[in-house]
């Protein structure tokens, strides 16, 4: 990866208790023969940029900043399994409006910055692992409500886990 660009989105970063849960049940319901989501890399994206041009971090970070977003509970309720691309995933089955509201503000501030952001509809989730060709046998999870308070722009760097690193983050109001 060249210098002059970084792999970078947009994310909630949990806090703590959260992702300690989702590692608790990561631990007693996955099988050894997935690849876990290491327990510090535990997040949600809300959206992927891929290889960005390093002179864009202080406009992506002025970005962030602007993002006064209302603190809200997401409640992560469901398991699920994506077989292409492979990913097992905690969801909700009821969606909170602040959050496709914050995803719709950041992809237009994305736009104006002459950033494309993904056609499909946003699916929010949190990966819990990847190469899983089918959905294992696993128990349900119990409600976990997840107070969402922080907002990342978060570096994927190649290597030994944990591979994200946030290079900002906000807090939401």
């Amino acid at each position: 990866m060249s210098t002059s660009t970084r792999r970078l989105f947009f994310a909630l970063w949990p806090d703590d208790t959260t992702r300690q849960a989702l590692f608790h049940w990561q631990t007693h319901n996955l099988p050894s023969d997935v690849r876990w989501q290491h327990r510090a890399d535990l997040h949600m994206t809300l959206h992927f940029l891929g290889q960005v041009d390093a002179s864009l971090l202080g406009p992506l970070r002025e970005l962030g900043e602007e993002q006064a977003a209302q603190r809200f509970a997401l409640v992560l309720d469901q398991i699920g399994h994506w077989r292409k691309p492979q990913i097992l995933w905690a969801g909700s089955s009821s969606v909170p409006g602040e959050l496709p509201q914050l995803h719709a503000r950041l992809g237009a501030g994305l736009n104006a910055l002459g950033i494309e952001t993904e056609a499909r509809a946003f699916k929010p989730h949190v990966t819990l692992a990847r190469k899983v060709r089918k959905q294992p046998p696993v128990k349900p999870i119990s409600p976990l409500t997840w107070p969402v308070t922080e907002l990342a722009l978060v570096e994927s760097r190649p290597g030994d886990a944990p591979i994200y690193h946030p290079v900002g983050r906000w807090p939401l109001k």
